[in-house]
């Protein structure tokens, strides 16, 4: 087990090198996450030139599930997708504006049935609004088990552009698993060395309630 562990975090840092420039994160880690919720507030763009994503999401060893905020064309446009196995369309969205707040959720049928393999995604923003029903076969969150979706992850991922805009800023933002979460709300692994506060972490039932997570700019 140890060995496999270590493997997976060898060919998951190889893909980070060869996939994406530079990542920076806040993740939490328990047995299965079955749903997640909070308001992100949109950031200012960064130099335009390169490809900037902002995105929370629950991530399992077949791919992520995530609330996109993509840059690459200049302004921000948010939707929701699955990256990964099986490959899915992507989801629905629309544009914002640097200041702007937006609600997302995630939320998978395992919530109510124990053998749910479909996620219903919302995000909404003054006005605006998208929902998207997604079927997952054979993921659950969780990122050492291909089919358990394990880590919720709030990532910024970037290709050819520094992380020199932000704060990026989620407030309200509750996750929920299916194993008590006075066992993992309190730990916040993280990739990148760049500047980030988690304030507020409360755990209730198999529920974690965190107040803010502000990510800095590592410049």
């Amino acid at each position: 087990m140890l060995l496999a562990i270590s493997s997976f975090f060898v060919l998951f840092n190889f893909l980070q090198a060869v996939f994406a420039q530079d990542w920076y994160t806040v993740e939490w880690d328990a047995t299965e996450f079955v749903s997640m919720s909070g308001d992100m507030i949109v950031p200012d763009l960064p130099t335009p030139g390169g490809t900037p994503y902002v995105w929370p999401g629950v991530q399992s060893g077949n791919g992520v599930l995530q609330a996109v905020l993509d840059g690459s064309s200049g302004v921000w446009w948010i939707g929701d997708g699955f990256y990964g196995t099986p490959s899915l369309p992507w989801g629905n969205g629309f544009n914002v504006n640097p200041g702007d707040t937006v609600h997302f959720t995630f939320t998978s049928a395992s919530f109510l049935f124990p053998s749910g393999t479909t996620w219903t995604c919302t995000l909404s923003s003054g006005g605006q609004s998208a929902s998207t029903t997604l079927d997952i076969t054979g993921s659950t969150m969780n990122r050492f088990v291909e089919t358990t979706f394990l880590f919720a992850i709030f990532a910024v991922e970037l290709y050819s552009v520094d992380f020199n805009f932000g704060p990026i800023t989620y407030k309200n933002i509750e996750i929920t698993a299916t194993t008590a979460a006075s066992s993992w709300c309190g730990s916040t692994p993280h990739l990148g060395t760049y500047p980030f506060t988690v304030t507020g972490n409360v755990a209730s039932g198999n529920t974690c309630a965190v107040s803010e997570i502000v990510q800095n700019s590592a410049d």
